[in-house]
């Protein structure tokens, strides 16, 4: 399987931004990538390496810069030619191994292959080179790998069961007594690139109550939230959520946030997805100075007709 255009999308506008950078350039090097992507027009990939070898006289390591590099996602993005490029991309991984972007930039490769589990194999090896170092390039090669291999496992839809429209009947409890009871609707959607997930609320007249956003952070394995109250004057309310796995159909969220005085506050959520259609979610909090989770809130979800 071929992946999205997004990918396409974003490879092209990188390699255009390289061709920016390198055209500023006054060494040898990004003429050479032109040289090597003429020979491989005229004589084919492998004596367009060849010439690679006679021509590299100069073997510093230059990052996104590199000929490798860029004709690699030329012979990807230009030509279409995924055969060509796999052997490029594999010939900069010998020449500069304990460099990450090599690895991250084969991995782009193979997700355009639909080789999801070699290309993880080298994000896995890109952010082992680059998770503990601060120069500049190795950060953001991190960020990117980090970011490409959360989508692959798709962490950045842990919340993809909320898609849709809902009417929640909600429970609210005190000592584990039922206090008082509302409803509500949720209507919750991805945006195109499926990365930022958007839940709108609104009462019974169909008046909006609220809207939270919710993007995943995949350098810190959490989920970033913004609560927008339209009645709250205080504005945009933000908290970090964790994601584990119960099971069965069953997920944990710990919420952490902190208020507007600098106190810090955790949540406890459990989430059962009863059906396609139907999903319960129980928020539990703390008293202050108690270790006892006590439940607050029972909110049932049932997708509306």
């Amino acid at each position: 399987m071929r992946t999205n255009l997004n990918l396409k999308w974003f490879l092209g506008i990188m390699l255009i931004s390289l061709s920016s950078m390198v055209l500023g350039q006054e060494n040898v090097k990004p003429n050479l990538a032109d040289q090597l992507h003429k020979e491989y027009k005229d004589k084919g990939i492998e004596q367009s390496l060849k010439s690679y070898e006679k021509l590299n006289t100069d073997k510093s390591y230059n990052g996104f810069e590199e000929p490798l590099n860029i004709l690699g996602y030329t012979l990807m993005l230009e030509d279409q030619d995924l055969d060509a490029a796999k052997v490029v991309f594999e010939a900069q991984i010998k020449e500069y191994s304990d460099e990450a972007n090599p690895y991250d930039s084969y991995a782009d490769l193979l997700l355009e292959m639909g080789n999801k589990e070699e290309a993880k194999k080298n994000l896995l090896k890109s952010i082992a080179l680059t998770e503990n170092s601060k120069e500049d390039l190795d950060v953001e090669i991190f960020r990117a790998s980090k970011t490409k291999l959360a989508k692959i496992e798709n962490k950045h839809k842990k919340f993809e069961f909320m898609k849709g429209d809902y009417n929640v009947a909600v429970s609210n409890y005190n000592d584990d007594k039922v206090i008082n009871e509302n409803t509500f609707r949720s209507s919750s959607s991805y945006d195109e690139s499926g990365n930022i997930l958007t839940i709108n609320y609104y009462n019974l007249g169909n008046s909006p109550v609220g809207k939270r956003i919710v993007v995943y952070d995949a350098l810190e394995d959490t989920y970033d939230m913004a609560f927008i109250n339209p009645t709250d004057p205080f504005g945009i309310n933000i908290s970090h959520m964790k994601v584990k796995d119960l099971g069965n159909n069953k997920v944990e969220l710990m919420e952490s946030f902190v208020d507007r005085n600098g106190k810090s506050h955790s949540v406890r959520h459990e989430v059962m997805k009863n059906s396609n259609n139907s999903i319960e979610w129980v928020v539990y909090q703390q008293e202050d100075g108690s270790d006892k989770w006590e439940k607050a809130t029972v909110q049932n979800y049932n997708k509306s007709e």
